[in-house]
C-alpha cells in the first residue's frame, strides 16, 4: 500500500503530488486540499475519489495494479477521477495516456489474473426454469462450430438486468446469459442469439490493434450474421 509519503522509483512524484497538480490544473481557483492515495488489492481495476468533510482532504483509493505504472498514466486517471468529481472533463492527452495504458496487452493480462485469483463469479446454474443453457450450447455448437468449440462455464445471471443481456467474462471463462430470458414469453430465438453472440467471444479472442483493444472484430460480426433468425433475434430483443 503506496501513500503520500512514498515514491515508486518510476516516478519523481508522489501520487499525491501528482492528483494535487491534476487538481491545480482542472480547478484552478480553489485552494487544493491534501490527497490520500493508496493501492488496494481490488478485483478489478477500480478507482474512487471523494471529499472527506471531517479531514478537509481528498481520499483516493486505487488498484494496486496502478502501483507501478507510469506518471504520464496515473496522471491521466487523476484527472479523469477529479474531472468526474467536479464535473470537468478531462484533456484528451490524459485520458489517452491512461486508456492506452488499460488497454495494453500487459495490463490486460494483469488485470485478467487479478479478477481470476481475487474475485469470484457469481451466476445461476446453467438450467434454468424454463431453458437449460447447457442443452442450448451443445445445440449451437453442434449446428454452427461443428461440435468443436469447447465449452465455458455456462449460468444465468444472478438478478435481471435492463441492458446486458449476456456477457463472456474471459477472466473465469464464463458465459453469463441474463436471467430475464429465462421466460416462456421470451422466443427460444432471442435466448439462443445471445447465447450464440458469446460464443462468438470464445472463439475470436479480444485482439489489440495499434494500442487499442477490439472486442468485436470483423470476422466475429461477419460470423453473428450465419446466425438463423438474426434480424427476428435482434428484433426481439429491442422489444424486451
Amino acid at each position: 500500500m503506496v501513500g503520500d509519503g512514498h515514491r515508486p522509483q518510476s516516478r519523481t512524484e508522489t501520487p499525491g503530488q501528482i492528483f494535487a497538480r491534476a487538481f491545480r490544473e482542472l480547478v484552478p481557483h480553489s485552494a487544493v486540499p491534501g490527497f490520500d492515495v493508496e493501492f488496494r488489492p481490488f478485483a478489478k481495476l477500480r478507482s474512487t475519489i471523494r471529499f472527506d468533510a471531517s479531514t478537509e482532504r481528498m481520499r483516493v483509493r486505487l488498484s494496486d495494479l496502478l502501483e507501478t505504472a507510469p506518471a504520464e498514466v496515473l496522471a491521466g486517471l487523476a484527472e479523469l477521477l477529479i474531472g468526474r468529481l467536479y464535473g470537468k472533463k478531462a484533456p484528451t492527452p490524459a485520458r489517452k495516456a491512461y486508456r492506452r495504458w488499460v488497454n495494453s496487452p500487459a495490463t490486460e493480462r494483469r488485470i485478467l489474473e487479478a479478477a481470476r485469483t481475487r474475485g469470484k463469479k457469481h451466476m445461476r446454474p446453467p438450467a434454468g426454469r424454463v431453458h437449460d443453457l447447457d442443452a442450448l450450447f451443445d445445440s449451437l455448437n453442434e449446428r454452427y462450430f461443428d461440435a468443436a468449440l469447447r465449452k465455458p462455464r455456462l449460468g444465468w445471471s444472478v438478478r435481471a438486468s435492463r441492458r446486458t443481456m449476456g456477457n463472456y467474462d474471459r477472466a473465469h471463462d464464463a458465459i453469463v446469459v441474463n436471467r430475464k430470458l429465462d421466460d416462456r414469453d421470451v422466443p427460444i430465438v432471442a435466448v439462443e442469439y445471445v447465447l450464440f453472440h458469446e460464443m462468438l467471444h470464445v472463439r475470436h479472442p479480444v485482439r489489440w490493434r495499434r494500442g487499442r483493444r477490439i472486442i468485436h472484430p470483423p470476422e466475429l460480426l461477419a460470423d453473428e450474421r450465419r446466425f438463423d433468425g438474426y434480424e427476428e433475434a435482434r428484433e426481439v430483443l429491442l422489444s424486451l
